[in-house]
């Protein structure tokens, strides 16, 4: 368990982004407060179904920590045990009348680099903590903006640093999901001999040309070789709560469920910088 926060200092690499939640609000120079919106809007426009009633996030900024939260009442939903994410992400993008036009609003992205948080996973069936990676462009994305889910033949778009399940995946443990998506071999689940609930983990991932490693407290969990994203992505962290591969929602859930982020930070390698 990573017991305190590190300094940001990383021989050999550039400190590219940083938040270290030590304001009590959001800092709007950094983050969206909402899953997506851009994608969602379309949906809504060519009457393709959210799950989410609301995508805007529900989160408290507590002792520099953030906390995308879930409670009884936020993420707005009809009740309680209804789908609903918080979300937070570096960039987002609006459709003009056509997919043909759109509008990307980046305030971070990169290419390849050192990707880490620090943070604390909520117990609960239902329940995703997620650390994803996205590419800016919306039609290179992993859904169409019609909303048809992509498969192997779009290539790698997306990478999950971290998808951790709120229920118990072992008596003693605890699974994370490591993913490429789309490609043939990079998908992992690797067990943990701890309980991410229990305390601050430092979740990481490397990321260069056909190759990414996934790690917990400095220890490497999974490595993948093989095709990697051609372009810069942006960061989303999420706390999801649905039924579906996660298990179904416990409907006698006792809220707030909390996604509890000390730091983000991104660096990029010295050698890389021109």
């Amino acid at each position: 368990m990573s017991t305190q926060k590190r300094p940001p200092i990383k021989p050999g690499w550039k400190l590219t982004f940083a938040d270290d939640f030590d304001r009590p609000q959001l800092n709007d120079m950094y983050w969206y407060p909402a899953y997506r919106s851009g994608r969602k809007e379309y949906f809504r426009r060519i009457g393709f179904p959210s799950r989410w009633v609301d995508h805007n996030a529900h989160f408290v900024i507590e002792d520099s920590i953030l906390k995308l939260r879930i409670d009884d009442r936020l993420p707005f939903r009809p009740k309680p045990a209804h789908p609903c994410v918080s979300c937070i992400t570096t960039s987002d993008h609006r459709f003009g009348p056509t997919t043909e036009s759109f509008q990307i609003m980046e305030k971070f992205a990169q290419k390849y680099g050192w990707f880490e948080i620090r943070a604390r996973c909520p117990r609960g069936s239902g329940l995703l903590s997620a650390f994803w990676l996205h590419q800016c462009d919306p039609t290179k994305q992993e859904y169409t903006p019609e909303g048809q889910r992509k498969d192997l033949a779009a290539g790698a778009v997306e990478i999950d640093i971290i998808e951790l399940q709120g229920r118990y995946n072992t008596p003693a443990g605890n699974d994370v999901n490591l993913n490429v998506h789309f490609t043939e071999k990079g998908h992992y689940l690797h067990h943990n001999d701890f309980d991410a609930a229990d305390g601050f983990h430092v979740w990481a991932m490397e990321w260069e040309e056909r190759r990414i490693a996934w790690y917990c407290d400095d220890v490497c969990m999974e490595e993948y070789i093989g095709p990697t994203p051609p372009g810069k992505m942006f960061v989303l962290l999420a706390l999801f709560q649905y039924s579906g591969w996660i298990g179904e929602i416990d409907t006698a859930m006792v809220y707030p469920k909390d996604f509890e982020i000390d730091y983000v930070r991104v660096y990029q390698r010295e050698s890389n910088i021109g």
